[in-house]
C-alpha cells in the first residue's frame, strides 16, 4: 500500500462568512477531514487555509502554497470537506482534478461529494457544472447586493480615492486623510494659479511626493522602482484628481467592473453609468474651487487644441489607419529652415514596446499634394456639377457599398451561429463525459476567441453600414457646391475651408495617404 502524506485544504469565501453557515467554517472543514483522515487511516502533515478567498480562481496564497509543496514533494495527497472549497469555477477545477493531480500522482478527495481519485466518478462533471452554476449565481447576488449599497452612498472598494481614508468605525465610510489630503489641496492651489497637469505632476515627481498606489501601499505600488520608489506622477492622475467629485464630498463608485464574473480583470464603465450620491463625506475642496479649476482645465485643453490647429492645416485631421490614434506635426529646427514631419501619437507612447509604426512624413510636401488633390477635385466637381444626376450616381454608389457591407455582415452571421453551435455542443460533450478536459478547455479557448473577433467585426460592419444608409438621399449639393466655391476662391486656403470639406487623412504604414470628405458628393472623384 501506498503511504499518503496528506495536505488538507481549507477555504471560506467571505459570500460564506456572510450567510454565517457553521458547516463550511474552517473550525467544521477541519473537524471533518481530522475524522475522515483518522477513520481511513490517512496521515496529515500539513494544513492550507485561505479564509475569505472566492472559489472563482486560483490566484489564493494557501492554494499556491499548497502546488509549491506538491511540486517539492511535501505532500502527495489533497483532501477537502467538498469539490466546491478547492473551486467553484468549472475549467480550471476540472482541469486540477483531472490532469495537474493525476499528472503528478496526486490522490485527490473531495469528502461529501464521495469523490476519490483513486476510485473516479462518472458524475464528477456534473458536480462541478453545478458549483459553476452556483459561482455565478452567488456573483450576480454579490453584484446586486454591492449596487445597492453603492446608492445608498456606502463605500464598496478598497483602497479610497487619494486623500480619503476609511473610518475606522465604519469602512463603508470616509474620512479625510491628513497627509495626502493636503497634497490635494496643494494641486487645487497650483491648478487655481494657473499651472497646467503637466507642470504640477513635474513638480510632485521632482519632491518624491509618493504617487497614490505607493503611499497607499496597494500591491502594485511594491513594483514602482522609479524615482527611487516614490514612482512618477502622470499628468492624467493629477486631471483625474482635479475632475473627480469625491474631493466635494460626493461619493463616485462603479467607476469601473469585472470583465467576467470569475475574472481578477477590470474595465473602466461610461460616465453614465457611474453611481454618485452627493453629501457622504467631508469635503477636502470647496464646490467654487472645484469648479473654477475645472474651468481652468477645460479651457486650456480647448487653448491648445485651438493653438494647434490654427499652426498647421491638417493639424488633429491625420490619423494612423492602424492604431486610430492622431498624428502630430512635429517641427525639427534646421540651420536653414525649419522642417516639418508627421508621427503617430500610438508610436511616440508605446512605440519602445512594438506598438504601431512611426507614419514619418514630409508634412510640408504632404500638405501641398493635399492641397492640390482638393483643389482638383472641387474643380471637377463644379464644372461637372448637375444636382439630379449627381444625387443619382451618389446614391447608386452608396447602394453599392451597401451590398458589399451586407454580404460580409451575412458571412459573419453564419460563423457567429456557427461557433455557438459548436461551443454548446462541447458542452453537451464535456458533462457527458465524451471528451477530456483539456481537449474540451482548448477547444472552448479556441471557439471562443474565434467569435469574439466575428462578433467585433460584424459590429464595426453594422455601424459602417448604418453611416452609410443614413448618408443616402440626404446629400446637400448645394452646401457643398457653396463650400467648393470657397475653397476654390482663395489662393491660400485657411484652415477653416480645410475643416468644412475634410473629415480625416489617413496615413498607413507603408505611408500610403487616402483623403475622406465631409461631404459624400465628393467621394466618388477620390475613385
Amino acid at each position: 500500500m501506498r503511504k499518503y502524506k496528506c495536505g488538507r485544504y481549507l477555504r471560506l469565501s467571505k459570500e460564506d462568512e456572510l450567510k454565517k453557515d457553521e458547516s463550511s467554517s474552517i473550525a467544521s472543514q477541519r473537524m471533518i477531514i481530522e475524522s475522515f483522515a483518522k477513520f481511513q487511516g490517512l496521515e496529515i502533515i500539513k494544513e492550507y487555509i485561505d479564509d475569505g478567498f472566492s472559489g472563482g480562481n486560483f490566484d489564493r496564497p494557501g492554494f499556491k502554497k499548497m502546488i509549491k509543496d506538491i511540486e517539492d514533494g511535501v505532500i502527495n495527497c489533497v483532501i477537502t470537506k467538498d469539490l466546491s472549497r478547492l473551486g467553484r469555477e468549472l475549467y480550471q477545477t476540472g482541469r486540477y482534478i483531472e490532469e495537474y493531480f493525476t499528472d503528478n500522482n496526486i490522490r485527490y478527495i473531495a469528502i461529501n461529494d464521495g469523490y476519490d481519485s483513486l476510485l473516479g466518478d462518472n458524475m464528477l462533471s456534473m458536480r462541478l457544472t453545478f458549483n459553476d452554476f452556483t459561482l455565478r449565481d452567488v456573483s450576480k447576488k454579490v453584484k446586486s447586493s454591492l449596487t445597492a449599497k453603492q446608492k445608498n452612498g456606502e463605500y464598496i472598494g478598497t483602497y479610497p480615492k487619494y486623500g480619503y481614508l476609511k473610518d475606522p468605525a465604519n469602512h463603508h465610510k470616509l474620512i479625510i486623510d491628513p497627509v495626502a489630503s493636503l497634497i490635494v489641496k496643494r494641486m487645487f492651489e497650483m491648478a487655481r494659479q494657473g499651472n497646467s497637469c503637466y507642470k504640477i505632476a513635474s513638480v510632485l515627481t521632482e519632491e518624491k511626493v509618493p504617487i497614490p498606489i505607493v503611499y497607499k501601499k496597494e500591491s502594485r505600488g511594491a513594483l514602482i522602482a522609479d524615482n527611487d520608489g516614490f514612482g512618477i506622477w502622470r499628468p492624467q492622475t493629477i486631471r483625474d484628481i482635479l475632475t473627480s467629485e469625491m474631493y466635494i464630498g460626493n461619493m463616485v463608485q462603479n467607476t469601473y467592473n469585472k470583465v467576467r464574473y470569475n475574472s481578477k480583470r477590470i474595465r473602466a464603465t461610461k460616465k453614465e453609468e457611474y453611481i454618485i450620491v452627493e453629501g457622504t463625506h467631508e469635503p477636502i475642496i470647496d464646490k467654487e474651487t472645484f469648479e473654477l479649476v475645472g474651468k481652468l482645465i477645460s479651457s486650456k485643453s480647448l487653448r491648445k487644441q485651438r493653438e494647434q490647429k490654427e499652426k498647421y492645416l491638417f493639424t488633429g485631421l491625420l490619423k494612423c489607419k492602424e492604431c486610430g490614434h492622431n498624428i502630430s506635426i512635429l517641427k525639427k529646427k534646421c540651420k536653414k529652415s525649419n522642417s516639418h514631419y508627421t508621427q503617430c501619437n500610438g508610436y511616440s507612447k508605446k512605440g519602445k514596446y512594438g506598438v504601431c509604426k512611426i507614419h514619418r512624413v514630409n508634412y510640408n510636401l504632404l500638405e501641398e499634394d493635399l492641397i492640390k488633390i482638393i483643389n482638383k477635385i472641387c474643380d471637377s466637381y463644379l464644372k461637372e456639377y448637375n444636382n439630379k444626376k449627381l444625387t443619382y450616381d451618389a446614391n447608386k454608389l452608396l447602394e453599392s457599398e451597401i451590398t458589399k457591407i451586407q454580404k460580409q455582415i451575412d458571412i459573419l452571421t453564419k460563423e457567429i451561429s456557427k461557433y455557438d453551435t459548436l461551443i454548446e455542443q462541447i458542452y453537451i460533450d464535456k458533462v457527458g463525459n465524451k471528451i477530456p478536459e483539456k481537449t474540451f478547455d482548448n477547444l472552448l479557448s479556441n471557439y471562443n476567441e474565434k467569435l469574439e473577433i466575428s462578433s467585433d467585426k460584424k459590429k464595426e460592419l453594422l455601424e459602417q453600414k448604418e453611416k452609410v444608409e443614413a448618408t443616402i438621399k440626404i446629400f446637400d449639393f448645394e452646401s457643398c457646391k457653396t463650400a467648393v466655391r470657397s475653397f476654390l476662391k482663395t489662393k491660400k486656403p485657411s484652415r477653416e475651408l480645410i475643416v468644412n470639406l475634410v473629415e480625416k487623412v489617413e496615413i498607413d504604414n507603408d505611408n500610403n495617404i487616402k483623403l475622406y470628405f465631409k461631404f459624400p458628393e465628393l467621394t466618388s472623384y477620390l475613385r
